[in-house]
């Protein structure tokens, strides 16, 4: 039995492979700008590993789903998107009802994060997070993960073999992520312009103190290691920092797919146990303006956002 896991790298999307025992067998990179342009090729190489289950790609993450439940609803939710627009994500998800795939959930919707900390919050790390923590969970029981990316930093914490709290790259300041926004300044943006998705990618000063500070109070907590990963891992100066030739979520999701599928990691699925979408805990005045605006111009199927 094999079991294929996907991370969807800013720069490059990576492709892992394990078998029923979770040892690595195969591992490519391509191009995250491939996809967009050819994900029919990335789909066949995939198909080619005849993968008894897939750990898809998943964004901001859903529940576990089959891929062939995967809809315009499921797209618009995980991409936080149009799930028919431009994009490597949506492109490839798009293309994916045809494997045997499954989502992965966010940290959001994991079902051992309390309530109390998921309210107001859809950022709390995406779904490749989850599953660098997952790889990282068959080394250790607790642990703090701090993974510094080519633009973005998240934090996660795990106690006793579950995700407790998260801090996404929209929250946390990253590489070149600003992480959160003052609400003024968000204000005075929504006032006489608009905020996009570049607003809340772009613009960061590339200071690591607060992910840095995150990490070593939350492991003075726990009394925890810190597990620093990810390509700008070495700017941190904090933290147990490991060197493997592949990425880290993208073997901790093929060792999802292992889970899920039955093979020797089905003994860490508790990790998995999720439910709800990136946005049911929001309980701001105006959400429900939004989700209805959003279940109306997003999708061209009769769709209700929970």
């Amino acid at each position: 039995m094999r079991f294929v896991g996907v991370d969807p790298g800013t720069l490059t999307y990576a492709v892992a492979t394990v078998d029923e025992l979770g040892n690595l067998i195969r591992y490519f990179e391509i191009p995250t700008d491939l996809v967009e342009k050819d994900v029919s090729k990335l789909i066949k190489s995939i198909e080619n590993e005849r993968p008894s289950l897939i750990a898809l790609p998943s964004g901001h993450g859903l529940p576990i789903l089959s891929s062939k439940y995967i809809d315009d609803t499921a797209i618009s939710l995980m991409a936080l998107a149009e799930p028919w627009g431009a994009g490597p994500l949506r492109t490839f998800l798009r293309a994916s009802a045809r494997l045997p795939g499954v989502t992965v959930p966010g940290v959001v919707e994991l079902d051992s994060v309390p309530e109390e900390r998921k309210v107001n919050r859809i950022d709390m790390g995406t779904a490749d997070k989850v599953a660098s923590a997952f790889f990282y969970r068959t080394m250790f029981d607790s642990f703090v993960l701090l993974e510094v990316g080519f633009s973005f930093a998240s934090l996660i914490v795990v106690k006793d073999g579950l995700v407790i709290d998260g801090y996404g790259g929209t929250i946390v300041p990253g590489p070149s992520s600003p992480g959160a926004l003052d609400g003024e300044v968000v204000y005075l943006i929504c006032r006489f312009s608009k905020v996009t998705k570049a607003t809340i990618y772009e613009g960061g000063s590339g200071d690591l103190t607060v992910a840095t500070a995150l990490a070593e109070h939350y492991s003075r907590k726990l009394d925890a290691p810190i597990i620093v990963s990810g390509r700008r891992k070495w700017d941190v100066p904090v933290g147990e920092k490991m060197e493997f030739k592949f990425k880290e979520s993208a073997v901790g999701s093929a060792l999802i797919a292992n889970a899920l599928g039955g093979g020797v990691m089905r003994k860490y699925v508790e990790m998995l146990k999720s439910s709800g979408t990136p946005l049911s805990h929001v309980r701001l005045k105006g959400w429900e303006e939004v989700t209805s605006s959003i279940g109306t111009s997003w999708s061209r199927r009769t769709t209700r956002f929970t």
